[in-house]
């Protein structure tokens, strides 16, 4: 596969979205080389969804991609069971291997989503790791100090506020600096929350003889709750969202992150956002540029004509509040809970509950909140939560 050199394209992929890379005059020389590289992505299995914040790294690696090179996505099967503590300011719930494997069934469907398929190749870390004996343990210990994991800002909190700290948990970044060792990748990508483990790689596979590879940090999104977004906050938008719920999710954006959306999520050039930050400042209304943004993101997840129908049913339900066309009909037989759960509506009896409890559910015709004793009514509309609308069928 050929490989582009363009220096203009390398310059802007090296600078939108990154917070920093080690190092960028290392990392831009190889990329001007023409040689093909190896860039790696570790994931570990923290739940079954993706989300937009997953992707503004699966991006990152596509553009790399583009000018030709490929990927290895590993699967962290391995490092799921002790677990990435660098943004925790408690111990983290065990997972087990069970868990692991129901969950990671999803990840690389998800993950395909975003980046090329056969330009990647997935690996998992059990392959290595689980044979390592304990003198290699010792040896890898070997590479830090107690004072060096102390001085992460988490560690450090959890230490001074008396909180409990797992041996297992200093051993995190080891692992993943042991799957660069063996992978002998070129270039490896992270968010901001990695960039100790990213530089353990460098580190330990120096310390093993091989030339470090170079990382690349890059920024974090931000959820709807001002926080970075994350499955454990539920502020997340999950990649396999619906045309409908993904493009209303972005439109209940607040303001001031929509064009570090379009910086991170999208592919929109760098000097039309721009242009579009002076016409907001310049008094014109949030809403064209959430719009444009939203058109964006779910174009690129499900299609330009998906896209489209899921603006025009949000003008439709919530500018103009009318019931949107085509709404899913589903049996209005049993309790309301077991109905939400069953139909899919809700993935669980207490979901469902949850949604009554919070006044989520409405009935369209009535006009009236549903509680968990009532029935769902044949020929009736629902809209539940914000987004999803469902209608009864007739007996």
């Amino acid at each position: 596969m050929k490989v582009i050199t363009d220096e203009q394209k390398i310059d802007e992929i090296l600078n939108r979205g990154v917070h920093e890379v080690f190092t960028k005059e290392e990392l831009r020389k190889k990329l001007l080389s023409g040689k093909q590289l190896h860039f790696k992505l570790g994931t570990d299995v923290t739940g079954a969804q993706l989300h937009l914040g997953h992707s503004v790294i699966h991006r990152k690696l596509r553009d790399f991609q583009e000018l030709g090179h490929r990927v290895t996505l590993i699967i962290g099967d391995f490092t799921t069971l002790v677990g990435d503590h660098s943004d925790k300011i408690d111990m983290r719930k065990e997972t087990t291997s069970q868990d692991v494997k129901k969950m990671g069934k999803t990840y690389q469907s998800q993950f395909f989503k975003t980046v090329i398929k056969n330009q990647t190749k997935v690996r998992h870390n059990r392959e290595w790791l689980k044979d390592l004996d304990f003198n290699d343990v010792l040896i890898l210990t070997r590479q830090f100090t107690v004072s060096q994991m102390l001085d992460r800002e988490t560690f450090m909190y959890r230490f001074k506020s008396g909180k409990p700290i797992g041996l297992d948990e200093f051993m995190y970044p080891l692992m993943q600096g042991y799957d660069s060792v063996v992978l002998n990748c070129d270039v490896e990508l992270g968010g901001t929350d990695q960039t100790f483990n990213l530089l353990a790689g460098r580190h330990i596979m120096s310390s093993f003889g091989l030339t470090p590879q170079c990382a690349v940090v890059m920024k974090l999104l931000i959820g709807s709750d001002g926080k970075p977004m994350g499955k454990s906050l539920k502020n997340f938008i999950p990649i396999e969202d619906t045309p409908n719920d993904m493009y209303g999710k972005i439109m209940a954006l607040v303001d001031n992150v929509i064009f570090d959306y379009f910086e991170l999520v999208t592919r929109v050039s760098m000097k039309q956002i721009e242009e579009m930050k002076k016409r907001m400042q310049s008094g014109e209304n949030p809403m064209i540029f959430k719009k444009t943004l939203a058109k964006e993101i779910v174009s690129f997840y499900h299609g330009e004509k998906k896209a489209q129908e899921a603006e025009e049913n949000f003008i439709n339900t919530f500018q103009k509040k009318e019931i949107p066309k085509g709404i899913e009909e589903i049996s209005g037989k049993g309790r309301p809970l077991d109905i939400l759960v069953a139909s899919g509506v809700a993935k669980s009896v207490s979901v469902a509950r949850r949604l009554f409890d919070a006044g989520a559910v409405t009935d369209m015709v009535d006009n009236k909140k549903l509680t968990q004793e009532d029935r769902f009514e044949a020929g009736h509309v629902y809209k539940i939560g914000k987004h999803r609308f469902i209608k009864i069928k007739p007996n």
